[in-house]
């Protein structure tokens, strides 16, 4: 028995050492995520982020000889009440009456960043109406992709919040798409997808959360990005020929989950 037991006890440490080693690691916790909650109010302010600066776009797009530098009457009149179109514009998209910012039932961090979003937009037509009037010749017009790349790249800076247009082709090198993005847009852009309905997910490791609204193509945008395909639009480059209503690219929102 004696015999016995000086065997078991070295096979018995043996094996506490092998359950322990690299080969068999302990149990792991996966890091807990952040609450349901705060999911919830980052993703409804990723949601209204994006309408804002759609409904900016919508504006200019809506208004494109106001934003035209070649048109004396446009200059003279820069942006006239654009602030609330705006507005109006956001309002009638979201549900949500900036005007009335106090009462709205919506997330903290909507009310701090979405006031942003506005002084930011004013600041991009102020900056073309000035930089328009001293030298119409060597300004273009503002049209809808070029306003919201200036708008994100300064809400961006301001906020850490990042905002993006990005679309399957486009015309800015930098507004690439990535693997989640490419994904999302090529959901979109099947026509069995809800009209305006946004795509999100949270990571734990990135500790981030990202959503894409679709935006889609007017008649006024087909000035540019109409048919016939491959042909030069009037800002040099190569239409698209997309069709009336066609998903045209999409914002992309990334707001950290600890901000």
């Amino acid at each position: 028995m004696l015999a016995a037991r000086h065997w078991l006890c070295p096979a018995l440490l043996a094996l506490a050492a092998a359950l322990t080693s690299p080969a068999f690691p302990r149990e792991t916790h996966p890091e807990p995520g952040p609450p349901f909650e705060r999911v919830l109010d980052i993703e409804t302010s990723a949601r209204l982020l994006a309408v804002l600066l759609v409904s900016g776009r919508a504006v200019i797009n809506e208004n494109p000889e106001a934003f035209d530098p070649a048109v004396a009457e446009g200059r003279a009149n820069s942006f006239a009440g654009f602030e609330q179109q705006l507005l109006e514009t956001f309002r009638l998209r979201s549900g949500v009456d900036l005007r009335d910012l106090e009462t709205a039932r919506i997330p903290q961090e909507s009310k701090r960043w979405l006031p942003i979003m506005v002084a930011v937009s004013k600041q991009v037509i102020e900056d073309f109406r000035r930089q328009g009037g001293l030298a119409p010749a060597d300004f273009n017009a503002l049209i809808p992709a070029t306003f919201g790349s200036r708008v994100a790249v300064r809400f961006t800076a301001l906020t850490g919040v990042r905002l993006k247009q990005t679309s399957l082709a486009p015309r800015n090198p930098a507004n690439a798409p990535d693997a989640f993005e490419r994904a999302t847009l090529e959901a979109f852009a099947d026509p069995a997808h809800p009209r305006e309905q946004a795509i999100s997910e949270v990571t734990t490791k990135t500790r981030a959360l990202r959503l894409m609204y679709p935006l889609y193509t007017t008649r006024q945008c087909l000035a540019c990005h109409g048919s016939p395909k491959g042909e030069l639009d009037k800002t040099g480059y190569p239409r698209e020929g997309l069709q009336l209503g066609q998903n045209a690219g999409a914002i992309s929102v990334v707001i950290p989950l600890d901000k």
